[in-house]
């Protein structure tokens, strides 16, 4: 297992990492949400902790656990005051080496992540999303929710969960990461003969994406209609993740943006709209949404594609270049003074890149993109093609069909 560390010696606490390059998309056919229920589930007790017994441990030394699982990546994590790390590091190896997966906390995790689903489907934002993941990916595991369904985890059993976590995890690239008042060779000497492999390769098949096509999902119960628009962009460890960074923040990352600025500003359509990126291992994303009530949707789309059409003509002068490179630097800035966040950067970047990517590496990729390489994205992704979507709203399917065109 790799070990990466980050010493902030003006704080006086830890935020600790044990980060996998296992997700959703490798889950087992019919068994969706396998992962997910894995994060959940190593928190609820190895052979001789039960899930009370961790809690109150990690709480009598001042500690948070927590987890998440995405497309590509699992994380296990807790934060906690800097006097605290050899319990707390000693604990975490006890959960990670041996996870009971007992068959009667899983009875349980799955009624919890059952709710989560629910709530998920009735949320008409989450149900966009992941209609337009399925609308570009369809049945392929990239098109399918992180948390499964509620079927497919019925499926699921204790003896699953342990061949997964003993087989996918041992062989999936793996990385610890502590950023804050840590020194790297106590971290390394706390760690010594963990038992976890690094680095093999999981042999993922290649996403593949389904022909341009419009899902959606009626609901009577709404009166706003929630539009996710996705156009095919490149994976993340393309160079070209910087230079596109920048035109996201142009196109919809804040509110001079062009999108909220056109839409929002000047023709009052809207009252929330944004642009965002999804680039994954093999394949990615850059996408746009909005909310807006349904007697406006048609008059949204044409606005829209307007707007494209005058950045793919005119581009980015440059005070608006300047301005959306500042911005895109300073989001990730402003992250640094999270430590969690810095954490999870660092995780990130390991199980994507398979190296550590610092925050100087980052800065000076941003400075230097250029205003003609944003240009030449804009021709590359965001041309007179029509856009993947996925919508939810008060519209029959046909209304819907007709006005995205």
């Amino acid at each position: 297992m790799f070990v990466i560390s980050e010493h902030l010696p003006y704080l006086r606490s830890v935020a600790l990492g044990f980060a996998y390059r296992v997700g959703s998309r490798d889950d087992p056919s019919g068994k969706e949400g396998c992962a997910h229920l894995i994060e959940h589930m190593v928190f609820k007790g190895t052979q001789t902790l039960d899930a009370r017994s961790i809690n109150i441990y990690a709480e009598a030394h001042g500690a948070e656990l927590n987890g998440w699982t995405d497309k590509e990546g699992t994380c296990f994590y807790c934060r906690f005051p800097s006097d605290q790390t050899g319990p707390m590091i000693r604990l975490m190896r006890k959960i990670l080496t041996a996870p009971a997966f007992a068959e009667r906390e899983l009875q349980k995790e799955r009624q919890v992540v059952a709710e989560e689903i629910r709530m998920n489907e009735e949320d008409p934002e989450a149900s966009a999303v992941n209609l337009l993941l399925k609308a570009v990916y369809g049945e392929e595991p990239l098109g399918k929710p992180v948390v499964g369904t509620i079927d497919s985890i019925a499926q699921v059993t204790s003896r699953d969960l342990l061949k997964f976590y003993q087989t996918q995890y041992a062989r999936a690239g793996s990385v610890v990461v502590a950023v804050g008042d840590i020194e790297h060779r106590q971290l390394v000497a706390m760690l010594d003969n963990l038992d976890q492999q690094t680095g093999q390769d999981l042999n993922r098949p290649r996403s593949r994406m389904m022909p341009v096509r419009t899902l959606s999902q009626t609901r009577r119960d709404i009166s706003q209609v929630y539009v996710c628009l996705a156009r095919p962009a490149f994976a993340y460890n393309d160079p070209r993740r910087y230079a596109l960074s920048v035109l996201n923040t142009g196109l919809g990352g804040g509110v001079s943006s062009r999108l909220f600025q056109r839409l929002r500003e000047d023709e009052g359509l809207v009252y929330s709209i944004g642009s965002f990126l999804e680039l994954y291992e093999d394949s990615g994303l850059v996408g746009i949404y909005f909310v807006a009530e349904q007697g406006k949707l048609a008059r949204c789309i044409a606005v829209l594609k307007e707007e494209l059409a005058r950045l793919r003509q005119e581009k980015m002068n440059t005070e608006e270049f300047e301005r959306a490179r500042n911005m895109t630097k300073s989001a990730v800035l402003l992250g640094m003074e999270s430590s969690t966040s810095r954490m999870i950067r660092l995780a990130r970047g390991y199980l994507l890149l398979g190296r550590v990517i610092g925050i100087d590496e980052v800065v000076n990729a941003y400075n230097a993109v250029s205003a003609d390489e944003v240009a030449q994205l804009v021709d590359e992704l965001l041309g007179e093609d029509r856009f993947y979507a996925g919508v939810v709203g008060p519209l029959p399917e046909k209304e819907i069909s007709e006005i995205m065109g």
